[in-house]
């Protein structure tokens, strides 16, 4: 009979929805669930352990495979938090009554958190890769080399402002000659084609090739992500870097070896890795193979193909002079640097020299994936703001549903401010889980380009969004819990 049947059900079922069982999530099969967070979890510990030692194609599959893993892993551990059985002992805080009210309806908190989860990964995943002009500009390994100063001539010059002969005749000041004595100047030979920079909106055929000296190569510099081995110096005592392989000996019918920026590689004239091999043309119009034997991390060299001097002078046998220079002012005293320019320019007058900051230049270069990146940031912020507010509309429903549950608590003593208190800690619990979850998610797939330091954590950023997200749902869960939809209990008369 149909008092038989209610008697079977629980008393939470009857108060509420008479036509419908309370759900019963600690009879859900967990064996999946458990099955994807651990088998997640340590298949993104896996994919972020092998980050920096593949490609960097490779690397991108393996940040999305991470990403993917940490994420499901995470929220499948959630969900079996959630879908837990809920002990039956005294509730003793209205917040442990709320995180137990939370296991009574596993599936709608679950997809709170798993939204609010998804929105964080994906702007907090995007935002670590904006990328910043390092403060200590005279680090070598740094994506500026150590170099202060690019100049670069309008017409190429032969002028050789380090030799002191030469620098007598410029017609400096002493004062600009004690500036330019204290620099450290490698000119570069260039051979003025197309820059394939990511500033450059168009497809580069002809990109510009460096013909980079023998001091330049001895003194080094920057990072590489990846060179062709090295071989060993004769001199045991010598220090042999990835730029000697511009100048190694090798048969005339082989490749010239040279060396890219990764980005320019990759992406600007798409060659692909080490060992790549590519032509141009010479001056002579005819084709010359060129092999990738190196390719630098991200920094001022990006959009140039780098040769040595001597096949520089075989290629374009043609050209005379230096197009470019690079300049190492460390050596000035702090207090007399921003005079550098002037004596710099002063130096190659008739060359029509432009004296361009290392900062400059590669903020120039950063700004355009920056761009980028803030359009997806401020999108992905702007969905988790609004997708926090949607929150709302899954809060009033389950509002609506819960109406006797309220009505019990209501008679039992508990005031309406308390119960709206506690649906408030309901939401609020869920989204700053969701936070939670999907930063963890986001920083486990990132952390092998935070090592790298192709990459970090915009700590700040991350503050704001989960605060404004916290104050979305704060709005959005007051006003489910409207005192319009929870019953008032009658007054005495």
């Amino acid at each position: 009979s149909a008092a038989r049947r209610a008697g079977r059900r629980s008393p939470l079922s009857l108060l509420r929805d008479t036509n419908r069982p309370v759900d019963q999530p600690h009879r859900y099969r967990r064996w999946p669930a458990i099955a994807v967070a651990v088998g997640g979890i340590l298949a993104a510990t896996a994919a972020a352990s092998q980050g920096q030692a593949v490609s960097a194609e490779s690397a991108v599959g393996l940040f999305f495979a991470s990403g993917a893993s940490s994420l499901a892993g995470l929220l499948a551990s959630l969900w079996l938090w959630l879908s837990s059985r809920p002990t039956m002992a005294p509730v003793r805080t209205l917040s442990g009554l709320a995180r137990r009210n939370l296991g009574f309806a596993p599936a709608r908190a679950f997809s709170i958190a798993a939204i609010v989860a998804t929105a964080t990964f994906l702007v907090v995943a995007v935002s670590s890769f904006a990328q910043h002009v390092p403060t200590d500009l005279t680090d070598r390994a740094g994506p500026t080399g150590g170099w202060t100063e690019i100049v670069t001539f309008g017409d190429a010059t032969g002028v050789d402002p380090t030799d002191p002969a030469v620098r007598s005749t410029l017609g400096l000041s002493s004062a600009q000659e004690n500036l330019v004595a204290s620099c450290d100047i490698t000119r570069i030979r260039t051979s003025g084609s197309d820059d394939a920079a990511c500033t450059n909106l168009y497809a580069t055929l002809r990109p510009t090739v460096l013909g980079v000296s023998t001091s330049f190569v001895a003194r080094g510099g920057f990072t590489f992500v990846n060179h062709a081995p090295l071989a060993p110096f004769p001199d045991a005592g010598e220090v042999r870097t990835p730029w000697h392989l511009l100048e190694a000996s090798r048969p005339a019918d082989e490749p010239i070896p040279a060396i890219l920026d990764q980005a320019t590689a990759q992406w600007g004239l798409k060659l692909g890795g080490i060992g790549s091999r590519f032509q141009l043309d010479d001056d002579s119009g005819s084709t010359v193979m060129l092999e990738i034997v190196g390719l630098l991390e991200p920094g001022i060299l990006q959009g140039f193909v780098i040769v040595g001097e001597r096949d520089f002078e075989q290629m374009f046998a043609e050209r005379s002079g230096y197009g470019m220079a690079m300049v190492d002012a460390t050596g000035v005293p702090p207090d007399q640097r921003h005079n550098v320019p002037a004596a710099l320019a002063a130096a190659w007058a008739d060359a029509g020299p432009t004296v361009t900051s290392t900062a400059r230049r590669l903020a120039s270069i950063q700004a355009v994936q920056n761009t980028f990146l803030s359009g997806f940031q401020a999108l992905g912020a702007l969905g988790l703001l609004l997708g926090t507010a949607g929150v709302a509309a899954v809060q009033a429903q389950g509002t609506l549903e819960r109406v006797g549950q309220f009505a019990v608590l209501r008679a039992i003593g508990f005031t309406l401010a308390r119960v709206r208190l506690m649906l408030v800690l309901e939401t609020l619990s869920m989204v700053s889980t969701g936070l939670a979850v999907g930063a963890a998610a986001a920083c486990l797939a990132v952390m092998p380009a935070i090592k790298s330091g192709q990459a970090q954590l915009p700590l700040i950023w991350i503050a704001l969004v989960a605060g404004g997200s916290l104050v979305m749902a704060l709005v959005a869960s007051t006003a489910a819990a409207s005192q319009h939809i929870i019953p008032v209990r009658p007054r005495a008369e």
